[in-house]
């Protein structure tokens, strides 16, 4: 499969697991089949009682929009991630007003007005750890740090870390994010496999682990590592797709937490046995943070399956209803690979 294939899966991939879940967020795996009468399997008006309310369905939430401006950053930065690609994702994302004044964050919303420099008080400055702040804020839009180096699982660490440190420069969110970020580069190789996708995914956790100590908050909370390890052996060992599901949300939590969101993540590309289209549904009907879970899942799945597991009519909905052109951003991507790995070669010799 050709890397544009997956480039262009991964980011649509994000997209629809974003916009499929914003409906099914924040209520339990029965709440939603109460609610929609089953499971969601295809792309809904997000109810008034969402954070995602007056919403057209297609419309993606702040998790993909996120990602875009991210990509779009790092693009106009020369394909180069750094301390300015990264605030400058952050202001750009916050000055488009369908996203940011709907969905912003306390986190996200302090760390604008720091760039700006606009001095805010903390209301919580006194406390030793702001726990809270260990989000899966930070993974949901760092699925870019995979896009732009493919198979490079160290760099995809390295520059996830810089992405992560506008607004959540924490070790376990820093963690976290890490894992999601080497999956997705890992992905986009043509001899990947869940088998070695997972495995980046650990690898990619460890590393950022390491690579972030010193540097930044450290705040309690559970392993994300380890907790990829537990929701990888419930998918394995579930009978099926919904007991994975129900297991995983029940044991690992499907939640706001990173060392939920980033794990839950894992166990359902397992159970799906990386089947594109299942791991969406299964992760949009999990229950709590269903946008984010799916938006990740998509992320990393769409790189490995590519956009022809993606219905068209999907993409096309997407690219209408928030004026995206990602086929374009994938060329975009892909020159920037290209130039990358022409300036590394001539460097060798």
């Amino acid at each position: 499969m050709e890397l544009k294939a997956k480039i262009l899966g991964s980011l649509f991939g994000a997209a629809l697991g974003d916009t499929m879940g914003a409906p099914t967020e924040l209520r339990t795996k029965e709440l939603i089949k109460q609610k929609f009468g089953g499971e969601v399997r295809n792309i809904l008006t997000p109810p008034d009682d969402t954070f995602a309310r007056g919403s057209d369905a297609g419309m993606v939430t702040d998790d993909f929009s996120l990602i875009y401006y991210t990509v779009r950053a790092i693009l106009d930065n020369g394909g180069i991630i750094d301390e300015s690609s990264a605030n400058q994702a952050i202001l750009n994302w916050a000055g488009d007003e369908r996203y940011y004044n709907k969905y912003v964050g306390p986190t996200t919303r302090a760390a604008v007005e720091r760039i700006k420099g606009i001095v805010g008080e903390n209301p919580y400055s006194f406390i030793c750890c702001d726990n809270a702040k260990a989000s899966n804020g930070s993974a949901m839009k760092i699925s870019p740090a995979g896009l732009f180096h493919p198979g490079n699982i160290g760099k995809a660490v390295h520059d996830a870390i810089t992405i992560c440190r506008p607004t959540h420069n924490n070790n376990l969110s820093i963690e976290g994010a890490c894992a999601i970020a080497a999956a997705v580069s890992e992905s986009l190789k043509k001899e990947s496999t869940i088998y070695t996708i997972i495995q980046a995914g650990l690898e990619g956790a460890r590393m950022g682990a390491e690579q972030c100590k010193g540097t930044c908050a450290v705040l309690a909370g559970p392993s994300v590592e380890k907790r990829i390890k537990l929701a990888v052996r419930i998918g394995l060992t579930a009978n099926s797709l919904d007991e994975a599901t129900t297991e995983i949300a029940d044991v690992v939590g499907s939640g706001l937490h990173i060392s939920e969101a980033v794990p839950s993540v894992f166990g359902i590309i397992v159970s799906s046995k990386g089947n594109f289209m299942d791991a969406i549904i299964a992760a949009v009907n999990i229950g709590s943070d269903t946008d984010t879970i799916a938006s990740m899942t998509g992320a990393v799945l769409g790189g490995f399956c590519g956009i022809d597991a993606i219905p068209a009519s999907y993409c096309e909905l997407i690219e209408k209803v928030n004026h995206f052109n990602l086929y374009s951003m994938a060329d975009e991507i892909l020159e920037c690979i290209s130039k990358d790995k022409g300036e590394s070669h001539n460097e060798k010799d």
